[in-house]
């Protein structure tokens, strides 16, 4: 494949690689020492961070020693997060297909401007990019304002891990947002060839052989585009399920450390940390899900335009090749699978949010039944000490 312009890169990924590049999650360079000695920076922050950690020398806002599911919760939450920072870097310097997946896509907009003579902006691509981007910097601005209010060290030693994090689920939000663009200048493409069908219908067949080339090059940008979306779910194959399951662990548990905080007042700025890393997360996952569900909307929307095709049904050429666009679409669908666990989409935001309701009342309820039983047993003993002998 020839050496594409990066139009795409430019507007879409750089600055994500130059923030990666500025954190050390990514070396500068590609030699193989740059890489691991990002492995080793990795190394000694989840080290450092750990070790501090499991010290417990930090306060509680919990009975560590009594309230098992608290401190079960709490270590688990922790575990996770440092897991998954671990399995990001590595799948990012050891598994990365960026650079095969952005070759990908500039094919797919030189097919685009070339083959079928769109005039591809890239404006579009820009403004999913832009707000995406934005959305990013807003939550973390206000992630980092409410931390260096509640001042805590347990919240601090956990910032970088958050970060990258962020920025990896971001990364696979900004490829939703390309190919989003793409499937809509698809879904254009289609609409005008109906129409260059639909206008040439009375031509001769030597004046439609161009409109027929069309259809076939518009399937192969279709078919490149369906192993792209292939080449990004690989891409993430790893990290994807585990941000899913820190991100599940982290809406279920923030609203339960706010119950917990408000009913032993504990300073007010834990709580107010812990409504806004809710809000934050909950951001965070649904731009994802939402540009994935746009996405199969227009996959279904350019299949149901070559479905209700009647025009030159009596060229055999045309029928067949209209015949081998409709098989490829129905066996095509736009799913981002995480790791074979869950697809990416407004559904499984649903069944997300719905596990993760479910989750904060048992843990109230649990924490509820807690303090009932230490209060019968304080009871028990006060009554025991106060008995005459």
């Amino acid at each position: 494949m020839r050496q594409m312009s990066g139009e795409l890169d430019s507007c879409s990924l750089r600055r994500m690689h130059r923030a990666m590049k500025c954190l050390g999650i990514i070396p500068f360079g590609q030699h193989f020492y740059l890489k691991v000695l990002c492995n080793l920076f990795m190394v000694f922050v989840i080290g450092t961070a750990s070790s501090w950690r499991f010290s417990f020398n930090y306060e509680f806002a919990y009975d560590f020693l009594n309230d098992h599911m608290s401190r079960i919760l709490d270590l688990t939450n922790f575990l996770v997060l440092m897991s998954a920072h671990f399995t990001i870097v590595m799948e990012i310097l050891w598994g990365n297909r960026s650079a095969e997946i952005e070759q990908q896509m500039e094919q797919i907009l030189h097919d685009l401007r070339v083959h079928l003579g769109r005039e591809v902006s890239l404006k579009r691509f820009r403004r999913y990019s832009n707000a995406i981007y934005g959305s990013l910097i807003s939550r973390f601005l206000l992630l980092f304002g409410v931390a260096v209010y509640n001042n805590e060290g347990l919240v601090f030693s956990a910032m970088y891990s958050e970060a990258v994090m962020q920025l990896r689920f971001t990364e696979f939000s900004l490829y939703c947002g390309v190919a989003l663009a793409f499937h809509q200048e698809l879904c254009s493409a289609g609409s005008s060839l109906l129409v260059e069908l639909h206008l040439t219908r009375f031509d001769l067949w030597p004046l439609r052989r161009f409109t027929l080339e069309k259809l076939s090059r518009l399937q192969q940008i279709h078919g490149r585009l369906w192993q792209t979306i292939r080449l990004i779910e690989r891409n993430f194959q790893r990290s994807l399920s585990i941000m899913l399951l820190k991100f599940f662990l982290d809406t279920a548990a923030l609203p339960y450390w706010l119950y917990l905080s408000k009913i032993q007042h504990t300073s007010v700025s834990v709580q107010y940390y812990c409504a806004t890393e809710e809000f934050c997360k909950l951001m965070e996952i649904i731009v994802p899900c939402w540009l994935c569900s746009r996405c199969d909307l227009m996959q279904r929307k350019f299949r149901s335009i070559f479905y209700r095709l009647a025009s030159g049904r009596r060229n055999g050429q045309l029928n067949a090749a209209l015949i081998r666009i409709c098989i490829q679409l129905g066996q095509e669908k736009y799913q981002f699978s995480a790791g074979g666990f869950a697809y990416i989409s407004t559904e499984m935001l649903g069944t997300f949010l719905f596990g993760m309701i479910s989750y904060i009342v048992i843990g109230i309820q649990f924490n509820l039944n807690f303090n009932a039983s230490n209060s019968s047993k304080l009871a028990a003993e006060a009554a025991v000490t106060d008995a005459p002998i």
